[in-house]
This record gives C-alpha cells, structure tokens and sequence, in this order.
C-alpha cells in the first residue's frame, strides 16, 4: 500500500520569463523568428532594434538586447508548450529582475556574474564562470541560487562598449 511520505508539493518559485519582483522594470517589444522561450537572452536580429534572435558563436557582448519576458498573451501550443511564433512581438526585459532560463551546469549564486552560452542545445540560457560551455559575459548578476532550470537575474540596462585593445 502507497502512503504519502511528504507534504512538499515542490512547486518552483517562479516561471521562466516571469518578473522576479514588481520593482521598476523596463521592456520593449521585438519581432521573434520564431521558437525562442521565455527567460532566454537575445541578442540583435537582422534588423538591429527590431528583431531579436538565439546567440551564435559569432555574438558579442554588444549584441545583447535582454531576456525575453512572458507577457502572459502567448497560446500553449497541443503539447503544453508556450512559445512565440515566428514573426510575433515579444517583450524583451531591458532593466529589472527576471527569472533567467539557466543551463544544466550553472550554478548561480547572490551577485555572481552571469554569462550567455551561445552555442550547442542551451544557445541563450544563462550560465556561471565554471560551466565549460561558449559563453559571453554580460554584465548582468544573479540575485539568488537556481529552482529547476531557472534563476533570478539582474538586469542593469548598461550598455556594452567594446573597442579594441590599444584605442584609448
């Protein structure tokens, strides 16, 4: 006979995509290519402030444009699946707390930096300095360890200048 050995329901603290907080936050709406989830980052599209898409090993740290934010509008598809549709308006999170999709071998903590894996099965989850994958550094922290496949990530709305070594 089964009995009940816990009364822990094990329900995950937030949702990929979701704002971690009501403080002050700060999106825009981009043009999706189609099957980016919730609580991954993006980075400049075809048509730079009006597309995103997935990270490649050929992005920068100034190609970032935010993560992308579930604005509770987008239709779960016959699997239970809810991702955007090619060609729809998502919301990118510029400032503010979200909860980050992360990869299998991250390992988040308060204020550590955040990295932007850009190749392989986990292109645009979030990372931490340990994991082996590509990644970028951007300069975004963690606020808290990982629940499931997801962390609380700070996003600072700073703007990535990079120049080459020996420019003043």
């Amino acid at each position: 006979m089964g009995v009940q050995t816990s009364y822990n329901y094990g329900i995950s603290k937030g949702m990929a995509g979701g704002l971690y907080d009501i403080s002050y936050y700060e999106n825009n709406t981009f043009t999706t290519p189609g099957g980016i989830p919730f609580g991954y980052g993006v980075v400049k599209g075809a048509n730079p402030g009006v597309d995103v898409r997935l990270p490649d090993t050929g992005s920068k740290a100034a190609d970032f444009e935010g993560i992308v934010q579930n604005g509770f509008t987008t239709m779960q598809d016959m699997n239970g699946k809810a991702v955007p549709e090619k060609d729809s308006s998502i919301g990118v999170l510029r400032t503010g707390k979200i909860w980050g999709a992360v990869g299998a071998k991250a390992q988040p903590a308060y204020d550590k930096p955040v990295y932007l894996i850009t190749d392989g099965d986990e292109a645009g989850r979030f990372t931490t300095e340990e994991d082996a994958s590509t990644k970028l550094l951007l300069p975004l922290r963690f606020i808290d360890e990982k629940d499931d496949d997801i962390a609380p990530i700070r996003v600072t709305g700073q703007v990535i200048i990079e120049k080459e070594v020996g420019q003043e």
